[in-house]
């Protein structure tokens, strides 16, 4: 008796070995592919470029330092907010749209002398009703001299 109960002891802990061992590859295949998510180019000075992890509709909303800006949408899916213009030192950003959900949709970007700031930043689509025309309700943006933002 004692035996066989040995016997099927040695043969589930062979079996959970193997899965472990097929997890394990399978985890180490997977990170493998995994690819950093970086800009095309590198980012001249002043610039803050935001990458979504999914293409977005539009419109979006933009405000930095308190100010709205405007966004110039080129392209009716896009998936980078490419801000120029912007001059050094910590720089408050609020993002948002009404038909897509962007986060974070706030933060501080410290920008440099050097190079640009570019940041990955997760989009879903929000599957509501509106009742009310946003660009209807919307106020003119403000406008900081020598500042853009463009979707593409």
């Amino acid at each position: 008796m004692t035996v066989r109960l040995w016997k099927e002891c040695c043969m589930k802990g062979i079996i959970f070995f193997g899965l472990a061992i097929i997890t394990a590859l399978a985890v180490v295949i997977g990170c493998k592919r995994a690819a950093p998510i970086l800009p095309k180019r590198p980012l001249p000075p002043g610039t803050f470029q935001m990458q979504f992890t999914s293409k977005i509709t539009g419109p979006v909303e933009l405000v930095i330092d308190g100010v709205r800006i405007p966004v110039e949408q080129k392209k009716k899916k896009a998936r980078r907010l490419t801000i120029s213009g912007l001059s050094q030192g910590k720089r408050h950003y609020y993002i948002s749209s009404h038909i897509d959900m962007i986060g974070p949709d706030m933060g501080e970007v410290e920008i440099g002398p050097e190079t640009g700031v570019f940041q990955v930043h997760f989009t879903q689509r929000l599957k509501t009703a509106t009742y009310d025309d946003a660009r209807a309700n919307a106020h003119k943006p403000e406008d900081i001299p020598g500042v853009k933002a463009v979707l593409e």
